[in-house]
Protein backbone atom coordinates (compact mmCIF):
# COMPACT_ATOMS: atom_id res chain seq x y z
CA UNK A 1 0.00 0.00 0.00
CA UNK A 2 1.19 3.01 -0.82
CA UNK A 3 1.77 6.20 2.05
CA UNK A 4 1.89 9.12 2.75
CA UNK A 5 5.07 10.75 3.52
CA UNK A 6 6.49 10.31 6.91
CA UNK A 7 8.69 12.41 8.91
CA UNK A 8 11.17 9.67 9.20
CA UNK A 9 11.08 8.77 5.06
CA UNK A 10 11.62 12.73 4.69
CA UNK A 11 14.43 12.90 7.24
CA UNK A 12 15.86 9.87 5.40
CA UNK A 13 15.36 10.74 2.27
CA UNK A 14 16.75 14.32 3.06
CA UNK A 15 20.01 13.07 4.60
CA UNK A 16 20.43 10.54 1.64
CA UNK A 17 20.39 13.03 -1.23
CA UNK A 18 22.22 15.46 0.33
CA UNK A 19 25.25 12.76 0.32
CA UNK A 20 24.53 12.92 -3.19
CA UNK A 21 25.42 16.76 -3.52
CA UNK A 22 21.87 17.57 -3.74
CA UNK A 23 19.86 20.29 -0.75
CA UNK A 24 16.71 20.62 -0.04
CA UNK A 25 13.89 23.06 0.86
CA UNK A 26 10.85 22.14 2.72
CA UNK A 27 7.74 23.66 0.97
CA UNK A 28 5.12 26.09 2.97
CA UNK A 29 1.84 24.98 0.70
CA UNK A 30 -0.69 22.63 1.44
CA UNK A 31 0.21 19.71 -1.58
CA UNK A 32 4.23 20.58 -1.77
CA UNK A 33 6.77 19.12 0.80
CA UNK A 34 10.08 20.19 -1.10
CA UNK A 35 12.07 21.19 -3.77
CA UNK A 36 15.24 20.16 -4.55
CA UNK A 37 18.22 21.94 -6.16
CA UNK A 38 21.37 20.46 -7.18
CA UNK A 39 24.57 23.69 -7.72
CA UNK A 40 21.22 26.46 -6.98
CA UNK A 41 19.38 25.22 -9.80
CA UNK A 42 15.97 23.48 -9.07
CA UNK A 43 15.80 19.81 -10.46
CA UNK A 44 12.41 18.94 -8.85
CA UNK A 45 9.59 19.21 -6.18
CA UNK A 46 8.50 16.03 -3.93
CA UNK A 47 4.53 16.24 -2.76
CA UNK A 48 2.53 14.74 0.28
CA UNK A 49 2.39 11.58 -2.11
CA UNK A 50 5.59 11.01 -2.40
CA UNK A 51 5.09 11.98 -6.03
CA UNK A 52 8.21 13.59 -8.29
CA UNK A 53 7.41 17.21 -10.22
CA UNK A 54 9.39 19.20 -12.07
CA UNK A 55 9.55 21.73 -14.84
CA UNK A 56 10.95 19.56 -18.36
CA UNK A 57 12.48 22.54 -19.58
CA UNK A 58 14.21 23.57 -16.72
CA UNK A 59 15.39 20.36 -14.78
CA UNK A 60 18.74 18.23 -15.72
CA UNK A 61 17.90 14.96 -16.96
CA UNK A 62 20.61 13.50 -15.61
CA UNK A 63 20.29 15.44 -11.76
CA UNK A 64 16.53 14.28 -11.96
CA UNK A 65 16.91 10.36 -12.71
CA UNK A 66 19.36 10.36 -9.94
CA UNK A 67 16.42 11.48 -7.64
CA UNK A 68 13.87 9.18 -9.19
CA UNK A 69 15.64 6.63 -8.43
CA UNK A 70 16.57 7.44 -5.06
CA UNK A 71 12.78 8.49 -4.44
CA UNK A 72 11.15 5.78 -5.73
CA UNK A 73 13.48 2.90 -4.21
CA UNK A 74 13.59 4.54 -0.56
CA UNK A 75 9.74 5.30 -1.14
CA UNK A 76 9.12 1.48 -1.77
CA UNK A 77 10.86 0.80 1.40
CA UNK A 78 9.40 2.92 3.65
CA UNK A 79 5.92 1.72 3.11
CA UNK A 80 6.89 -2.18 2.80
CA UNK A 81 7.99 -1.72 6.06
CA UNK A 82 4.87 0.69 7.47
CA UNK A 83 2.95 -2.33 6.36
CA UNK A 84 4.82 -5.37 8.06
CA UNK A 85 4.02 -7.07 11.51
CA UNK A 86 6.34 -7.54 13.88
CA UNK A 87 8.59 -10.64 14.08
CA UNK A 88 7.50 -12.88 16.57
CA UNK A 89 11.09 -14.51 17.34
CA UNK A 90 12.97 -13.86 20.69
CA UNK A 91 15.34 -11.38 20.81
CA UNK A 92 14.33 -10.06 17.28
CA UNK A 93 11.09 -8.28 18.24
CA UNK A 94 12.43 -4.98 16.90
CA UNK A 95 11.97 -6.13 13.38
CA UNK A 96 9.26 -6.58 11.67
CA UNK A 97 8.71 -9.75 9.30
CA UNK A 98 9.05 -9.02 5.22
CA UNK A 99 8.96 -12.19 3.83
CA UNK A 100 9.03 -15.66 4.95
CA UNK A 101 9.14 -19.09 2.88
CA UNK A 102 9.54 -22.33 4.48
CA UNK A 103 12.61 -21.55 7.63
CA UNK A 104 13.97 -18.50 6.00
CA UNK A 105 12.97 -15.04 6.77
CA UNK A 106 13.60 -11.63 5.42
CA UNK A 107 12.98 -8.98 7.99
CA UNK A 108 13.79 -5.14 8.33
CA UNK A 109 14.39 -2.62 11.07
CA UNK A 110 14.53 1.39 11.16
CA UNK A 111 17.11 2.61 12.85
CA UNK A 112 17.84 5.81 15.17
CA UNK A 113 18.29 7.60 11.65
CA UNK A 114 15.23 6.48 10.26
CA UNK A 115 16.80 4.03 7.44
CA UNK A 116 15.25 0.20 6.86
CA UNK A 117 17.93 -1.83 7.28
CA UNK A 118 17.69 -5.41 6.45
CA UNK A 119 18.38 -8.57 7.60
CA UNK A 120 18.06 -12.22 6.55
CA UNK A 121 17.67 -15.27 8.93
CA UNK A 122 16.83 -19.03 8.96
CA UNK A 123 14.41 -19.76 12.11
CA UNK A 124 15.87 -21.66 14.84
CA UNK A 125 14.66 -25.85 15.17
CA UNK A 126 11.25 -25.12 16.93
CA UNK A 127 10.74 -21.32 15.63
CA UNK A 128 10.95 -19.70 18.65
CA UNK A 129 14.17 -17.68 17.47
CA UNK A 130 16.41 -17.05 14.82
CA UNK A 131 19.98 -17.35 13.14
CA UNK A 132 22.45 -17.71 11.20
CA UNK A 133 22.13 -13.61 10.12
CA UNK A 134 23.19 -11.86 6.70
CA UNK A 135 23.06 -8.44 6.90
CA UNK A 136 22.82 -6.07 4.47
CA UNK A 137 22.16 -2.68 5.94
CA UNK A 138 19.61 -0.16 3.41
CA UNK A 139 20.53 -2.61 0.62
CA UNK A 140 16.89 -3.67 -0.10
CA UNK A 141 17.69 -5.51 -3.37
CA UNK A 142 20.63 -7.68 -1.83
CA UNK A 143 18.48 -8.92 0.92
CA UNK A 144 15.78 -9.88 -1.48
CA UNK A 145 18.43 -11.76 -3.35
CA UNK A 146 19.56 -13.42 -0.17
CA UNK A 147 16.24 -14.21 0.98
CA UNK A 148 15.50 -16.29 -2.53
CA UNK A 149 19.10 -17.79 -2.36
CA UNK A 150 18.93 -19.12 1.24
CA UNK A 151 14.95 -19.94 0.59
CA UNK A 152 16.06 -21.87 -2.87
CA UNK A 153 13.60 -19.91 -4.90
CA UNK A 154 16.77 -19.08 -7.19
CA UNK A 155 19.98 -20.27 -8.25
CA UNK A 156 22.61 -18.12 -7.02
CA UNK A 157 24.33 -18.76 -10.40
CA UNK A 158 21.35 -17.52 -12.28
CA UNK A 159 22.19 -13.65 -10.05
CA UNK A 160 24.57 -11.36 -11.02
CA UNK A 161 26.81 -9.58 -8.44
CA UNK A 162 27.35 -5.80 -8.37
CA UNK A 163 30.36 -6.06 -9.86
CA UNK A 164 29.18 -7.83 -12.79
CA UNK A 165 26.20 -5.66 -13.23
CA UNK A 166 29.21 -2.06 -13.25
CA UNK A 167 30.64 -4.40 -16.26
CA UNK A 168 27.24 -5.05 -18.02
CA UNK A 169 26.34 -0.86 -17.41
CA UNK A 170 30.57 -0.13 -18.42
CA UNK A 171 29.91 -2.49 -21.92
CA UNK A 172 26.34 -0.78 -22.66
CA UNK A 173 27.32 2.44 -22.34
CA UNK A 174 30.84 2.04 -24.67
CA UNK A 175 28.28 0.52 -27.20
CA UNK A 176 26.15 3.22 -27.13
CA UNK A 177 29.07 5.65 -27.18
CA UNK A 178 30.82 4.19 -30.34
CA UNK A 179 28.84 1.89 -32.75
CA UNK A 180 27.78 4.36 -35.22
CA UNK A 181 25.90 1.56 -36.95
CA UNK A 182 22.89 1.11 -33.43
CA UNK A 183 19.47 0.99 -34.73
CA UNK A 184 17.55 3.18 -32.55
CA UNK A 185 15.23 0.04 -31.12
CA UNK A 186 18.57 -1.55 -30.01
CA UNK A 187 19.53 1.92 -28.28
CA UNK A 188 16.82 2.14 -26.52
CA UNK A 189 17.78 -1.62 -25.07
CA UNK A 190 21.25 -0.61 -24.18
CA UNK A 191 19.30 2.71 -22.66
CA UNK A 192 17.00 0.27 -20.48
CA UNK A 193 19.40 -2.15 -19.58
CA UNK A 194 21.22 0.73 -18.28
CA UNK A 195 18.05 2.15 -16.17
CA UNK A 196 17.59 -1.41 -14.80
CA UNK A 197 21.39 -1.72 -13.64
CA UNK A 198 21.30 1.11 -11.97
CA UNK A 199 17.84 0.85 -10.33
CA UNK A 200 19.33 -2.38 -8.64
CA UNK A 201 22.75 -0.76 -7.35
CA UNK A 202 20.70 2.83 -6.02
CA UNK A 203 23.39 4.03 -3.85
CA UNK A 204 26.32 3.78 -6.79
CA UNK A 205 26.71 7.33 -8.53
CA UNK A 206 27.23 6.08 -11.99
CA UNK A 207 29.75 8.88 -13.63
CA UNK A 208 29.03 8.15 -17.25
CA UNK A 209 27.32 10.72 -18.85
CA UNK A 210 24.32 9.39 -20.24
CA UNK A 211 24.43 8.04 -23.81
CA UNK A 212 22.15 10.67 -26.06
CA UNK A 213 19.04 9.26 -27.08
CA UNK A 214 17.43 10.17 -30.92
CA UNK A 215 14.33 10.57 -29.04
CA UNK A 216 14.07 9.47 -25.37
CA UNK A 217 10.44 9.35 -24.10
CA UNK A 218 10.23 10.65 -20.56
CA UNK A 219 8.33 8.79 -17.95
CA UNK A 220 8.41 11.07 -14.95
CA UNK A 221 7.23 14.26 -16.57
CA UNK A 222 4.54 16.60 -14.58
CA UNK A 223 4.15 19.83 -15.31
CA UNK A 224 3.01 22.36 -12.57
Amino acid sequence: MKHKVTPEFLSAFTRRISGLGFTAKQEAGENLLLSVFKDGQEVCKIDHDGNMLFLPEVSPEQERNQIYRTLTAMKQVHDLYTDAPQLQADGVGDFRLISAFGDCILAAKMTKDNEIRFTTWQYDYDRTGVMWGHYFETNYEGAKQDFAVRAGLIEEQKLFSEEELVVLHDACVFRGRNDDSISYEDEKMLYSVMEKVESNIPNLIFKHEQMPMAEQEDEYSCEK
